[in-house]
């Protein structure tokens, strides 16, 4: 049988000889496959118990399986040799059982029994057959059944064998014919038949005891486990010892009151399950702490006979004087080594001393994956020291037999590595998010201000700058109807000079007011665009350029670097009136400066009363942290310097920026 799709639920499950084996005796272990979609189906098989209180059977349509006894939604279809019946019940996290009926033979420990079970619409039927043709049933029909859901096997409180599995559809005819079959005499399937006569019922629940108590013939020559170190190590000994099995896997472990001791023993095709009293003939083999005992001819005396393990330091097994026994400890999860195919290696600290937890329990090694490294473990196993088992520097190794046999007593520290990298990406994310906030709303507030600029600015030319034109061409018309050389026409002229610069002065304030896209043409060209905006009939000449490596300038400090150039061009053309005007950007690791230098008439810093212009460009600049210097002297020309450190650039943009060239690299390349 292959393993795929199955899913065990405790227990200890093996294949060995072509059957299924659970060699453990907990309580409900479970071993389910089949799709949860499953609705009509018959499962069957020979069924073997390896114990002699305790029943196994078949789930049918199982659902939300956990470990636990009756840890699941379903039915249970089952042969019980505590009461020696044949049982049906339901289980929604815990047991209800619906009907039994007697198996009148008797169902023993290791004999065979056929069980089938039918689930067809909300009928469901068990019947079983012993070796010698006792045929018994049982069955339930629930309106509030449910519907659907997996197979599985299930043991409880003893080991059991299932082969010859098979599963199949289930037809309306293949209800029929089961919902045919007849007890032994023909009668319902009832606990009471009538066809057991009151002796049977009166031998029923002490019926183990009494089998374990003939079978119980065990050999007075018997030797303790821990007296096989004092043999003679030259010398070939036979001996017969007794003792519990702790563990079957990789191979059989017991030990008595005095010690443990690993067997090698032929298959003798009787299955030995862990809580096993045997005994075992061989020849001894003393090792450095425990003996093995070889080619043994090993037999079942009791079973159901669990041993509790031993509460031991890791300073205490490593010296040897629990080798062979079945212990518990407590250790630090240091690793978890799944390189041995379906076997886990999980490599502990207690304190100082290091040492191994293995198993080759696939239950067990789909549990590890859920170990956190770093949290503290009890560990139950037989405790060896053979360098089978152990690596260099590691002084002991525990065999787990389950997925119980390893339970987190604290779980791992919060700030291991795992969660600190996590906490790095969250915390790195959520600044990225919030510089990306924080950009987006400067953005936003600079968009809304530059179209309340761009709305003054058609406002101011629709009206202020058309009054303007309109009123110089009316003042013109009214000159033209006066004579020359009158002081009326002269009075006229000025008035006419007067309109005329005002509407020049208008235009320069709207040009200054419309927005200019500094982000797609840069801090340089942009002035350079204002200053042809302000000086149309290039009556002075501008010089534009740029030094340093060009940086991504926030768009604050760029429409503020671009409203102190703009308010300096439009002042050097009203007041400075000069030949030439220099605009330099520069940019250093850190900061971008602008200068704007003209060679106009200049003016007196000291004598100069703050007009608005001065006192808006220093405004603007403290706005955003930037440092405002205006040089002059008259005659001398003017100097307007503003200088602003650039922010780090954030993250994204930097990864946003170097995807956008590695795209443009990609097409053009």
């Amino acid at each position: 049988m292959r393993r795929s799709g199955w899913h065990s639920y405790g227990g200890t499950w093996e294949v060995r000889d072509g059957a299924v084996l659970n060699i453990s005796d907990d309580r409900g272990a479970r071993l389910v496959n089949g799709s949860r979609f499953w609705s009509d189906y018959i499962v069957e098989s020979d069924i073997q118990l390896l114990g002699d209180i305790g029943d196994a059977g078949f789930l049918i349509r199982a659902s939300e399986e956990e470990t636990g006894v009756d840890s699941y939604h379903g039915y249970f279809a089952g042969l019980r040799n505590l009461d020696e019946t044949l049982t049906i019940g339901r289980a929604d996290f815990g047991w209800r059982e619906f009907e039994t009926v007697p198996v009148r033979s008797g169902i023993l420990p290791r004999h065979w029994y056929h069980l089938k079970v039918l689930a067809y619409g909300c009928t469901i039927v068990a019947v079983s057959t012993t070796e010698n043709g006792e045929i018994r049933k049982v069955f339930i029909e629930e309106p509030e059944c449910l519907p659907r859901g997996h197979f599985g096997l299930q043991s409880y409180a003893i080991g059991a064998a299932w082969r010859n599995i098979a599963v199949r559809p289930a037809a309306r005819s293949d209800r029929d014919e089961m919902m045919a079959v007849q007890n032994r005499n023909g009668t319902s399937p009832a606990a009471n038949s009538p066809d057991l006569d009151d002796s049977w019922t009166e031998r029923r629940f002490d019926a183990p005891m009494q089998r374990s108590i003939r079978e119980h013939r065990s050999d007075p020559n018997t030797t303790s486990i821990a007296s096989l170190q004092l043999l003679p190590p030259n010398r070939t000994s036979q001996v017969t010892v007794q003792g519990v099995v702790t563990t079957v896997s990789p191979e059989i472990y017991a030990q008595d009151g005095t010690g443990g001791i690993a067997i090698s023993a032929a298959d003798n095709g009787i299955p030995i399950g862990i809580g096993d009293t045997i005994e075992a003939h061989g020849t001894v083999v003393p090792g450095a702490f425990s003996s093995v005992l070889k080619d043994s001819d090993v037999r079942v005396l009791w079973t159901h006979a669990p041993v509790l393990p031993i509460s031991v330091s890791a300073s205490e097994a490593a010296t040897g004087a629990f080798d062979a026994q079945f212990v518990e400890t407590e250790g630090r999860l240091v690793s978890i080594d799944r390189s041995r195919g379906q076997s886990v290696a999980l490599r502990l600290d207690q304190g100082d001393q290091s040492f191994v937890a293995v198993t080759d329990q696939p239950e067990l090694a789909g549990a590890a994956r859920h170990l956190g490294v770093g949290s503290r473990l009890l560990i139950r196993g037989v405790c060896v020291s053979g360098p089978k088992f152990v690596q260099q520097g590691i002084p002991f190794a525990l065999l787990m037999r389950s997925g119980e046999d390893a339970q987190v007593v604290e779980a791992p520290p919060w700030w291991n590595l795992e969660h600190l990298m996590e906490a790095f990406v969250a915390l790195l994310l959520l600044s990225i998010g919030v510089q990306r906030a924080i950009y987006s709303l400067k953005r936003t507030r600079l968009r809304a201000a530059m179209e309340e600029r761009e709305r003054l600015a058609m406002e101011m030319h629709d009206t202020l700058a058309q009054s303007f034109a309109g009123l110089g061409y009316h003042l013109e018309g009214i000159c033209g109807e006066i004579a020359d050389n009158t002081p009326l026409r002269a009075k006229m002229a000025r008035s006419i000079e007067m309109v005329r610069r005002g509407h020049e002065e208008a235009r320069r304030n709207i040009a200054a007011l419309r927005p200019i896209n500094v982000e797609q043409v840069g801090l340089a060209q942009a002035l350079e665009q204002a200053s042809r905006a302000i000086i149309r009939d290039g009556s002075i000449s501008v010089c534009t350029e740029t030094r340093g490596e060009p940086l991504p300038v926030p768009l604050d400090i760029a429409d503020t670097f671009l409203r102190i150039g703009q308010e300096s061009l439009s002042n050097a053309v009203m007041h400075g009136h000069p030949r030439s005007i220099r605009i330099r950007v520069s940019f250093s690791n850190s900061a971008v400066r602008l200068v704007v230098r003209d060679d106009g008439k200049g003016f007196s810093p000291d004598q100069q009363s703050g007009g608005l212009g001065l006192m808006g460009m220093a405004r603007r600049a403290k706005a955003i942290g930037a440092v405002f210097r205006v040089f002059s002297a008259p005659g001398k020309g003017t100097i307007v310097s503003v200088r602003a450190r650039l922010p780090r650039v954030p993250v994204w943009l930097q990864w946003t920026a170097a995807a956008k060239e590695a795209w443009g690299q990609s097409i053009h390349g």
